[in-house]
C-alpha cells in the first residue's frame, strides 16, 4: 500500500511519518483497518493543529473540479470513497519538522487530490 511505500522512504531518511485526522478518535481503528497502517496516528476534531498549521479549508477547494480526473483514476484502481469522518471542507498537508521544532518545509494542498510525493517529503528533510 502506498501509505506503506512513503512511511518506508520516509524512515530511510530517518524521518517518521505522523497522521493527523480530523474526525474523532473513535475513527483511528477503522483508519488503522483500512491502511493497514501502524505508525503514530493523532485525531484533531477542533481543527486548532491544522489552523495552526495554516492548512486550507473550504467547500470550493474540496469541490475542486480539477480533482475530478483524480477522483475517477481512483476509482478505476479499485479505491472507493468511504464514509466522511471528520470535517469534508478541511484539506491537510504536510510539515517537516526538525527535533528542535523548527519547521524546515511547508505544504498546504489545495484540494483533496493535491498532495506532495514521499519524494518530495524526504528531499525536505
Amino acid at each position: 500500500m502506498q501509505l506503506h511505500r512513503d512511511a518506508d522512504t520516509l524512515k530511510a531518511k530517518g524521518g517518521e511519518l505522523y497522521i493527523i485526522g480530523n474526525g474523532g478518535p473513535s475513527f483511528i481503528a477503522g483508519f488503522r483497518e483500512q491502511t493497514g497502517y501502524k505508525g503514530p496516528i493523532y485525531t484533531d476534531p477542533s481543527l486548532a493543529v491544522y489552523r495552526a498549521a495554516e492548512l486550507k479549508r473550504g467547500v470550493v477547494r474540496t469541490l475542486d473540479p480539477r480533482s475530478l480526473g483524480s477522483g475517477i483514476k481512483a476509482f478505476m484502481n479499485g479505491q472507493r470513497q468511504g464514509r466522511t469522518q471528520g470535517d469534508p471542507w478541511q484539506q491537510g498537508g504536510v510539515l517537516v519538522v526538525a527535533p528542535s521544532g523548527d519547521i524546515k518545509w511547508h505544504y498546504a494542498s489545495d484540494r483533496p487530490d493535491d498532495r506532495p510525493s514521499a519524494q518530495q517529503i524526504a528531499a525536505a528533510m
